[in-house]
């Protein structure tokens, strides 16, 4: 992956996420992060800010299949 498209390690920034967020990755985790999904990436991991065009790659889809929480 080009660094200029890295985003700071999953572990760090998905548990933290919002929940419209994750409903906004969910919805296609293969297509570019929007703007407010990566500010609020950024604010969370302290990184600098992250602008567009950025996906997840597919270790961080894997990540993210992992942490699926099914509620009745």
């Amino acid at each position: 992956m080009d660094s200029s498209n890295t985003l700071p390690p999953i572990e760090r920034w998905w548990p933290e996420l919002s929940i419209s967020a994750k409903h906004s990755i969910y919805r296609d985790p293969r297509g570019e992060l929007s703007a407010s999904v990566l500010n609020e990436i950024s604010g969370i991991s302290g990184s600098d800010s992250l602008t567009a065009p950025r996906r997840l790659s597919d270790d961080q889809r894997d990540y993210i299949a992992t942490q699926i929480e099914f509620v009745d």
